[in-house]
């Protein structure tokens, strides 16, 4: 009965084509509910946005030199014209414009994928877990963080592209070289794809393209690292815990799809991935096991290899491996081994796991491939869900952090997040005019005047600091969204000198609970300010709720004294 039910299936091409589209339909769908336009919870838009004042009144070299200039480490020519087409185009950004540029780039990624999967000429139905792979939204903060998008997912698809065209065009290398220089100022991991390429051209026996590779990427490298100055500290091997931390680290940044949530794990859950990133890289050595003599003797013009799918995917799986070392130096001092699990990375784990399945189909037998189709197909669509199950909650947290900061930066000259990034208010104000952002908390009430109107009394259930966090929580009702994710429940500190807001942080309930009664979110929410952050004075507490567009003021009868 199952193979009749496998062999029934497996002519039904337009099922498979309804599966594929299935996660880019859920992708849209999350990325329509999520995206605002307004800074992310770092500050990067507004300094990458800083560009627009100057560029116009710049000359030739200026401009080069402005569309170059170092963040941190980083040349991001793409991402700044991005945002000058934009500005010249309609006078205005819109940060969500640079997001779904950026996530078309995400999704140009899977038209590469899928001119490899033809190479193959094989059944559409194994195409179908390359797509639930792909549309994750583990990697949330680069679907929604407008302009740093534009960086993370571009930098892969010019990698992508560049990889495809040596891979399968190795007869006219331009095109590869073409899009590793896009890449390379794109994103600073970018220049990695060129030894990559080099290294692809040499496996399958293309001699004079690798030194074409060779001298091109010294030419692209010399004008990379004018006037570079690296800004962050490296990894000093002769500290043994930095040694640790960074042996773990990368294998952890490769399985960190293997924690599910991005955010909130604790440390010892972030071992497993350390334990599937050793597993997904023995995978795939022990499934190229066979094809070690036959590159060799390729790399000596012995015999020509011909296995081009193999190739491509064994390229994506060194540039993450690069990528992954690159990461482990430059990180670990500063972030240490969790900072190697950050939203944004996640990718990358993402990328490893295309890579050894398209191996697997490059290599391994029909009558296996056949064998394993179904389970591979089940467990891509299981993981997808899973991962959306996981990580909505922190997406839609970080967009409310994301309006709050705003709100924060507005309000408060004198407040950290704006001082840190070295900018006064009037320059924050001046940037913040080019993309004229959403500040919903600002709406109906003057957040400088010295009393909130109340609509009622609501009464918190705890305040008071952990850490270096003053924390304040309610737990008796649900705050759920009506017209959108800016709805929520926000906790005001107000001052007759400061106004501060903090997201709701909202929890979502297991997996067995939604499914076994149909919520998400959980009851209550728990808000925080850093005391960093929180300037010294006597605070009352409001609690703003925002109900379908609309600001709802409660009065908690509760104040905080921050000392220092």
């Amino acid at each position: 009965m199952y193979s009749a039910f496998l062999r029934f299936v497996r002519e039904k091409i337009w099922l498979a084509c309804l599966l594929c589209l299935l996660p880019v339909l859920i992708y849209i769908l999350v990325f329509k509910a999520i995206a605002l336009n307004v800074n992310y919870v770092a500050f990067d838009d507004i300094i990458i946005l800083g560009i627009i004042p100057e560029f116009s009144n710049a000359d030739l070299a200026g401009k080069w030199k402005l569309l170059t200039t170092l963040f941190p480490e980083h040349r991001l020519v793409f991402s700044r014209s991005a945002i000058l087409l934009l500005q010249k185009a309609f006078g205005t950004i819109d940060l969500v414009w640079p997001m779904i540029i950026a996530n078309t780039c995400w999704a140009l990624c899977a038209v590469v994928f899928y001119r490899a999967f033809r190479h193959l000429r094989m059944s559409f139905w194994y195409f179908v877990p390359v797509m639930w792979l792909w549309f994750n939204i583990q990697s949330f903060e680069n679907i929604f963080w407008g302009v740093s998008s534009l960086c993370n997912f571009g930098v892969i698809l010019f990698v992508l592209c560049a990889l495809y065209f040596a891979a399968y065009r190795p007869e006219k290398p331009a095109f590869a070289l073409l899009f590793a220089i896009a890449a390379t100022f794109t994103y600073g991991n970018g220049l990695m794809v060129f030894p990559v390429i080099g290294l692809l051209f040499l496996l399958a026996g293309y001699r004079m393209q690798f030194f074409i590779t060779l001298g091109t990427t010294l030419v692209i490298a010399a004008i990379y690292f004018i006037d570079f100055t690296p800004i962050t500290q490296n990894l000093d091997f002769s500290n043994p815990q930095q040694v640790k931390e960074g042996f773990l680290g990368f294998f952890g940044f490769i399985g960190s799809w293997a924690t599910l949530t991005a955010y909130s794990t604790p440390t010892s859950g972030l071992y497993t991935a350390v334990a599937a990133g050793m597993l997904m890289i023995a995978a795939l050595l022990l499934l190229f096991r066979q094809q070690y003599i036959p590159l060799w003797h390729s790399t000596w013009l012995k015999a020509r290899y011909t296995n081009r799918t193999a190739l491509f995917a064994l390229a994506i799986a060194i540039f993450t491996g690069i990528t992954a070392l690159a990461l482990t130096y430059k990180r670990i001092p500063t972030d240490t081994f969790e900072g190697m699990f950050k939203g944004r990375y996640r990718m990358y784990s993402t990328l490893w796991c295309v890579a050894l399945y398209f191996g697997f189909l490059a290599i391994v037998q029909n009558a296996t491939r056949r064998r394993f189709a179904p389970a591979m197909v089940v467990a891509a669509i299981v993981l997808n869900l899973v991962l959306l199950h996981s990580n909505f909650a922190e997406a839609v947290n970080n967009r409310r952090a994301a309006i709050a900061q705003e709100f924060n930066a507005r309000y408060n000259a004198d407040w950290l997040g704006v001082r840190m990034f070295s900018m006064d208010q009037q320059h924050y104000e001046k940037i913040r005019s080019y993309y004229r952002s959403d500040d919903p908390l600002a709406e109906n009430w003057n957040p400088m005047a010295d009393a909130v109107p109340c609509d009622s009394i609501y009464e918190l259930d705890e305040v008071g600091q952990l850490g270096n966090h003053v924390v304040v929580g309610f737990h008796k009702e649900f705050f759920k969204p009506e017209k959108d994710y800016s709805d929520g429940a926000y906790v005001i500190l107000k001052s007759p000198g400061h106004v501060y807001a903090s997201p709701p942080n909202q929890v979502s309930v297991p997996l067995k609970t939604t499914l076994r009664r149909g919520m998400y979110f959980s009851k209550g929410l728990n808000a925080s300010f850093h005391t960093a952050n929180v300037e010294p004075g006597i605070y009352q507490i409001y609690l703003l709720v925002r109900k379908n567009g609309r600001n709802f003021f409660y009065c908690t009868g509760k104040t905080w004294e921050e000392k220092q």
